[in-house]
């Protein structure tokens, strides 16, 4: 097949994609109007192709073929998006304009992407444009996004401080609106970032009150963010108070998937860290190590648990209890880089399918000393959590 037949069958079937689209808009009936439908096709065809002024152009007379409110919309803003693809911003930014105005479905998306057109060429009115569609869309599925984007903005422009001030003000305006969380969020992490702790914990805390299990998106991540606080004002006991509350609401899977949220494992081994490292309570600290192998199956943490309670247990002179660690590692996590640790220095442990590292053999035989023992321990906690978390 020639490559010019291939593109001919990739644009049919684009064509064929967005004309289906627009039956399902259509949605109060089986007919749409064929006048409308020819247009949308042939529009459809030509954006695919990546002719997209002569798409615009298209879209444009779809539009006018339309006899719905909301074909005419769609189409309008189909024909704003292939102006923009072809350079013409002008007449991409009026078309969006009008969207943006009216009341259609396509009103809020075209107010943001209006705000983000505008902010590649002229970033100061496409940040005014934000803002006014974020206050008059925050029910929008890509206003949290734009949230984050504008304060980022305010922040690159005046200063972090500015843009605090400015997270604490709309926060407060938009408290009724579908914004609540992720804004008061957002300004609770600005507030640690800005060393305003107390005030941080106590913002973080209200947002998983306002906003609790299990339809707060930002509830662990808040809870996260108290605890991370009280650690911060030397309150470690206070910490783990709250990381247990966290994983309180922690709900069993039966059957395939689990209802795990990526902060749980990260909660549990930072408790056993605590104990470890805060409150000088190794013992408590190795059963709370075990517990993220146990209780949190799908974790990547669980060979690093392991390692740890091995290594508090060889130097509290338990011998059979840090054997005992790793031989389930390199029998159930055979691929870790710790499962070959096992072997090295206990008689009869299986062999891991990985040498164990010179550092990790010095951690067991207790060298490097405790500051080598909680970098070690905090850095795969850090890029775990990093790798996996919800924070914005």
């Amino acid at each position: 097949m020639s490559l010019g037949s291939r593109a001919a069958r990739r644009a049919r079937a684009g064509a064929a994609a967005l004309l289906w689209t627009f039956v399902t808009l259509a949605g109060c009936g089986p007919k749409v109007d064929p006048a409308f439908a020819r247009e949308a096709e042939r529009a459809g065809a030509l954006y695919v192709s990546g002719r997209y002024r002569e798409a615009a152009l298209r879209w444009l007379e779809a539009a006018r073929a339309a006899t719905s409110p909301v074909d005419r919309d769609e189409a309008s803003y189909r024909a704003a998006a292939s102006f923009a693809r072809a350079g013409d911003t002008t007449r991409a930014d009026a078309l969006l304009a009008t969207l943006a105005a009216g009341q259609g479905e396509r009103a809020a998306r075209a107010a943001f992407d209006r705000a983000r057109l505008a902010g590649a060429s002229d970033p100061a009115r496409g940040q005014a444009l934000r803002l006014e569609a974020l206050r008059r869309h925050p029910e929008s599925g890509v206003a949290e996004q734009a949230a984050r984007q504008y304060l980022a903005g305010l922040e690159e422009q005046a200063g972090a401080a500015q843009a605090l001030e400015a997270c604490r003000a709309l926060s407060a305006e938009l408290a009724r609106t579908e914004l609540d969380e992720s804004l008061a969020y957002e300004c609770a992490r600005r507030e640690e970032e800005s060393g305003a702790v107390a005030r941080a914990r106590d913002d973080y805390l209200r947002t998983a009150e306002r906003h609790p299990y299990p339809h707060g998106a930002y509830w662990d991540d808040a809870l996260a963010g108290a605890a991370r606080c009280e650690e911060r004002l030397g309150r470690p006991a206070r910490a783990i108070e709250l990381l247990e509350r966290l994983l309180a609401e922690r709900e069993p899977s039966h059957g395939v998937g689990s209802y795990d949220r990526s902060r749980y494992d990260e909660a549990r081994f930072h408790i056993a860290e605590l104990y470890r490292d805060a409150l000088h309570d190794p013992t408590r600290a190795q059963r709370e190590f075990r517990r993220v192998f146990d209780e949190h199956t799908t974790s990547r943490l669980r060979d690093d648990a392991l390692f740890e309670e091995a290594c508090l247990a060889e130097r509290a002179g338990d011998h059979g209890r840090t054997c005992d660690a790793l031989g389930r590692l390199a029998r159930d996590l055979p691929d870790s880089r710790f499962s070959g640790c096992g072997a090295a220095v206990c008689a009869g442990a299986p062999a891991g399918r990985r040498p164990c590292a010179p550092e990790a053999l010095q951690r067991l035989s207790g060298g490097g000393g405790r500051e080598a023992q909680a970098s070690s321990s905090s850095s795969s906690s850090s890029s775990s959590s990093s790798s996996s978390s919800s924070s914005p």
